[in-house]
C-alpha cells in the first residue's frame, strides 16, 4: 500500500488539546526524555488520553486499510529542533501507522521506493516525501515501508502516532501490556507474568 495523507483526520480542537497535554506532562516531568544522536525526544506512550484517540478511530483506520484490526499502541512525541528520524522499518506489533501532525507546523517524511533497504544501499530513487499539515494524517504500512525524516528545522514538533495490528492475529495483544491506557505498567514477560515499571 502507498502512504498517503489523509486530510484533517483529526479536528484543530482536539490538536490543540493534545498540545497542552504535551506541554503539561513535560512540566510535571511525566514524560520519557530519548537521546538520539541528532537531538531530544519527549515521549508519552500508551496512555489513557492517547490510547482512547486510536480506539476512537479504529473504524476510520480500519475503513482506510480495508481491513479488521486492533489497536496496538500509540505514541506522542514532541521532537526538538535539528532532530532527525533515520531511516528504519516498524517492528511488525507496530505494522499499520497513522501518524498524525499535532502542532501547527509541518515536518516531512520520506519513503524509500522500490528498493530492499536505504540503510545498506544509500536512497537509490527519489523518496516519495509527504508533508501532512495540523491534524492531517500520514497512513502507511511502517512494517514494510522504510521511513525517516530530515532534520527538523522548526523549533519544535509534535506528532500522535497510532499502530494497529491485524484483529485477532498473534500480535494483538495490546504490544504486551495486559491493558490500554496503562502507560506500559502492565508489560506481560515471556512467561506471562505482570511486570510493573516504577
Amino acid at each position: 500500500m502507498k502512504p498517503l495523507i489523509r486530510k484533517s483526520f483529526m479536528s484543530l480542537h482536539e490538536c490543540e488539546t493534545l498540545c497542552n497535554y504535551m506541554r503539561l506532562r513535560q512540566m510535571t516531568g511525566r514524560v520519557a526524555k530519548r537521546m538520539v544522536k541528532s537531538g531530544k525526544v519527549w515521549e508519552v506512550h500508551g496512555t489513557a488520553l492517547t490510547d482512547s484517540i486510536g480506539i476512537t478511530y479504529l473504524t476510520t483506520v480500519q475503513e482506510h486499510f480495508k481491513e479488521k484490526l486492533s489497536l496496538s499502541s500509540s505514541m506522542l512525541k514532541a521532537w526538538d529542533k535539528g532532530t532527525a528520524m533515520n531511516w528504519h522499518v516498524n517492528k511488525w506489533e507496530f505494522e499499520y501507522v497513522v501518524c498524525v501532525q499535532i502542532s501547527d507546523n509541518s515536518w516531512p517524511i520520506g519513503f524509500a521506493r522500490n528498493q530492499d533497504n536505504p540503510l545498506v544501499e544509500g536512497v537509490q530513487y527519489d523518496a516519495q516525501i509527504l508533508e501532512a499539515m495540523q491534524g492531517d494524517a500520514v497512513v502507511f504500512n511502517g512494517a514494510t515501508t522504510y521511513h525517516g525524516r530530515k532534520r527538523l528545522l522548526e523549533e519544535s514538533c509534535i506528532t500522535l502516532c497510532l499502530y494497529y495490528v491485524p484483529l485477532g492475529g498473534h500480535l494483538d495483544r495490546k504490544a504486551g501490556r495486559k491493558k490500554y491506557g496503562d502507560e506500559y505498567k502492565t508489560r506481560i514477560n515471556l512467561h506471562g507474568e505482570i511486570k510493573y515499571d516504577t
